[in-house]
Order: structure tokens, then C-alpha cells, then sequence
């Protein structure tokens, strides 16, 4: 799997779009952690392989790229939305973009690359000063990790099923670890009240359910609220 991966990521960076803002997100990310900025271990990966797309993307055009990805032995299909996404039988494809204001469900386009991406609320955080690690000899965009911890941590809060809350609260807990706390504790800064008032209250609420964890959390409210 991970020589497929490898592959896909090539792509990217044959089209330079790693470094024209996209980035590799998910599961995927998280085990990039893992490997390269030695993130506590935690058995995150899944069929999805998903990559950020920033809405507007200002890169150049790009008209072979999903050729290029077929070519891997991928087939492209398209959601109900609109949205394209490419499978083979272990991996799937799937590209996401900020949502604009509250959101929506429609597809958001992106011509110069030839797809339509997923729009998703909050993901825009995770553009901010991103972090290159080298991964087969391919250099590959992902979030920062103070970023990352603190995108978990809001969509914590906003998750419909506990099993899916904890998934979350640990990947936060976990990159934690691995990111700069007086960056991290300055975008934490910038965040509206509301946000910041949820994460901590997250935090709180969730330390009788990750007692193996409560010496990190502890750590991650001082860091807030200090």
C-alpha cells in the first residue's frame, strides 16, 4: 500500500502542486507524523487517501493530472454532489476545499485542475504555514501540526457520535506532542470566543473518557489557557 501511496504522491509533486498550497490530510497525514516527526502511534489509516485543495487555488493549469492518477490504475467517479473522487479496489481518492460562509453541499470546481472538490467547514485552518516532510523521495505538503491539533479539536465538538469524538480528541492529543506550543497557543489566540471556550470545554468534559491520556491533557489546557 504505502509503494501506492508513494506513487500518488509523485503525481502531486510532478505537477508541483504541493507547492502551489495543496496538502495531504487525513489518516495519511497523521501516519506522516508518525514516521517522520515521530507522533505517538495510534492506528489511523484507512481506504481514503484525502488531499486539500485551497479555494481560490491560484496554481497554474494542470490538464494531464487526473490522466496521470488513471494512469496509476485508478477509476474516476463522481459523487451526488458533483464532487470527483478515484478508486481501485484498496484506495480512494478524494479532494476537499474550505466551504465558503456556512457551507454547502455543492461541489466546489476547480478547472485548472480538472476536478470538482468536497467543501468542508473549518478545513481551512489547516492551510496555515504548512510543513514538508520527504517521503520516498517525494516532498509532500501537511498541515502544521499545531494547526492539525486544533482543527481536531473544533470538529471534536461538532462530531454526531461519540466512537468518532474520541477518534478525533486522540489525533489532537497525539500531534500535540509533536507541535510548536507558542505557535500553536497564538492561533489558538486568533480563534473567536466561541471556539476557543468549545475546544477547552471539549477538553474537560472528555478526561474521564481517555484517563490514559490525562497527563496530555492537562498539558494541552495549560497551553490554552495560560
Amino acid at each position: 500500500m504505502d509503494n501506492v501511496i508513494a506513487k500518488i504522491l509523485k503525481v502531486f509533486e510532478n505537477n508541483n502542486l504541493f507547492e502551489e498550497g495543496v496538502e495531504l490530510i487525513g489518516s495519511w497525514c497523521f501516519y506522516l507524523y508518525q514516521k517522520h516527526l515521530k507522533a505517538p502511534s495510534f492506528p489511523l489509516r484507512t481506504q481514503d487517501i484525502d488531499f486539500l485543495i485551497p479555494n481560490p487555488f491560484k496554481g497554474k493549469e494542470h490538464k494531464e493530472f487526473i490522466q496521470q492518477l488513471e494512469d496509476l490504475g485508478f477509476q474516476s467517479e463522481f459523487n451526488r454532489s458533483g464532487s470527483l473522487y478515484l478508486w481501485n479496489v484498496d484506495l480512494k481518492i478524494e479532494f476537499i476545499t474550505p466551504a465558503k460562509g456556512r457551507g454547502t453541499a455543492d461541489a466546489v470546481k476547480f478547472k485548472k485542475l480538472g476536478l470538482a472538490a468536497v467543501p468542508l467547514r473549518f478545513v481551512n485552518l489547516l492551510l496555515n504555514d504548512p510543513i514538508y516532510v520527504t517521503e520516498k523521495g517525494v516532498k509532500t505538503a501537511l498541515p502544521n501540526p499545531a494547526n492539525y491539533c486544533l482543527h481536531k479539536l473544533v470538529i471534536a465538538s461538532r462530531r454526531k457520535t461519540k466512537d468518532k469524538q474520541m477518534k478525533d480528541l486522540q489525533q489532537a492529543i497525539s500531534t500535540y506532542s509533536i507541535a510548536d506550543k507558542r505557535y500553536l497557543k497564538k492561533q489558538f489566540n486568533n480563534f473567536p470566543e466561541k471556539w476557543k471556550a468549545t475546544a477547552v470545554s471539549m477538553l474537560k468534559k472528555n478526561r474521564d473518557q481517555l484517563p490514559l491520556f490525562d497527563a496530555e491533557i492537562e498539558q494541552i489546557l495549560i497551553t490554552l489557557q495560560n
